[in-house]
């Protein structure tokens, strides 16, 4: 599938309202990004990514924290384009094939699992959890030795604005999974004004 994003971030988020998340996805396309990634964590979930589809056809829409493949199949009957696990599963690689047009990104710490996925056929990967596991350092280790693969990566895991461009600088990686802008405490209390603010932060640590 293409996977164009406008900007290189990917707002996470851990959303109960499908009324709210419409009017946030809306806020962040103001703003010109296209992609949200919606956490499996709460019973309300799959109807947000329903919301979303039916509001925003071409949106950029994931599945977060997907572990098992009737979670996989719900969040791609919901809407979902692209699905997001924060570990390597098989089982997952293995179905994921049969859906071209969704793409599938397990999660990463070690070498290990990054060669397991790739020589699984996986092309995008999530670095997780990124900034408690040694952050862009650690990461340019990593994947120095991974030359003759081609893939992308996402890190995400405690990203601030400041640290983006770090990431950004390495080699593969196209994009930083960001809670931070869509915090639960502003979308609990209807922040959408600190909303703005973050995006605000966020897309001036990537321009400037």
């Amino acid at each position: 599938m293409q996977f164009n994003l406008t900007f290189p971030v990917i707002p996470i988020g851990v959303f109960s309202d499908s009324s709210k998340i419409v009017t946030i996805a809306g806020i962040f396309l103001q703003y010109g990004i296209n992609c949200i990634e919606v956490t499996l964590r709460t019973p309300q979930a799959l109807t947000c990514i329903t919301a979303l589809r039916k509001s925003f056809p071409k949106l950029l829409i994931g599945a977060g924290s997907v572990l098992s493949k009737d979670d996989f199949m719900a969040s791609v009957d919901a809407g979902a384009t692209f699905i997001v696990s924060p570990c390597i599963s098989d089982s997952l690689i293995e179905l994921s094939h049969k859906f071209t047009q969704v793409q599938y990104v397990p999660g990463f710490t070690t070498p290990t699992e990054l060669a397991h996925a790739l020589q699984s056929g996986c092309t995008m990967v999530k670095f997780f959890p990124a900034e408690y596991s040694g952050g862009a350092k650690l990461l340019k280790a990593i994947i120095e030795p991974f030359v003759s693969f081609t893939f992308s990566i996402i890190p995400t895991g405690g990203i601030m604005p400041s640290a983006i461009k770090q990431y950004l600088a390495l080699p593969n990686v196209i994009a930083c999974g960001m809670s931070y802008i869509v915090d639960s405490t502003l979308i609990d209390n209807n922040d959408f004004q600190a909303l703005e603010n973050r995006i605000k932060e966020t897309l001036d640590s990537i321009t400037h």
